[in-house]
């Protein structure tokens, strides 16, 4: 079952898949969301309108974040 449902995820295509993710993201564990969100990780933050997500997240690094005034 598992994998049929693997073979189901690989044939949605990006949108379906952003959004599949979005509305069950809370039942998975963090190990399969990191398996499966990161090449749909921006498309996802985007669609639950959280950019200030990432900025935190490299803030959290050392990284140096400014957002640019016409954003």
């Amino acid at each position: 079952m598992d994998k049929d449902i693997k073979q189901v995820f690989r044939g949605l295509g990006r949108t379906k898949k952003v959004e599949f993710i979005s509305e069950n993201i809370d039942y998975a564990s963090v190990h399969v969301i990191a398996e499966y969100v990161k090449g749909y990780l921006f498309d996802v933050l985007n669609d639950v309108g959280n950019d200030d997500y990432v900025a935190q997240y490299l803030k959290g690094k050392g990284y140096e974040v400014k957002k640019l005034d016409n954003q």
